[in-house]
């Protein structure tokens, strides 16, 4: 009994979510995500992936306009752009906003997992330095 409840509870865990770049399709653009240095993803509290070629397809996913309220999602993604295909934590990663990033629906906004890795990139790319609250509030349909 105390196994299966344990193999139960494994089950409905929210998981590291896996982007096929090349393959995948954008839950919200229906482009292909092929750039790995900005692909995301969503996982919702039932175990579903949803994948997106940017951040900023991912944030208008979620909110009134979206697919999904915010109660559904388990887990925010992004490629962290220092190590690309290297999906970090959404809603803890640092991010740039540089119009020179070019991510491919041109909302320039890099995610990284630390800061030095951010400033080092905002020596390439000049723009302003964000935080999660502030990249959901610049994609958001509201």
């Amino acid at each position: 009994m105390t196994l299966a409840l344990v193999l139960f509870a494994s089950g409905c865990s929210v998981g590291q979510p896996e982007i096929k770049y090349g393959s995948s399709e954008c839950a919200h653009c229906r482009m292909n995500v092929v750039d790995a240095k900005f692909g995301a993803a969503i996982v919702t509290t039932k175990g579903r992936t949803y994948v997106f070629d940017a951040p900023e397809c991912m944030v208008p996913f979620v909110g009134p306009n979206g697919q999904l309220v915010q109660q559904e999602v388990g887990g925010w993604y992004v490629s962290d752009f220092a190590h690309p295909g290297t999906l970090i934590d959404a809603t803890k990663a640092l991010y740039l906003h540089a119009p020179t990033l070019k991510s491919p629906m041109r909302g320039n906004v890099a995610a990284f997992a630390t800061d030095d890795e951010r400033k080092e990139a905002q020596k390439h790319f000049p723009g302003e330095l964000m935080d999660w609250p502030a990249v959901q509030k610049l994609f958001s349909d509201e």
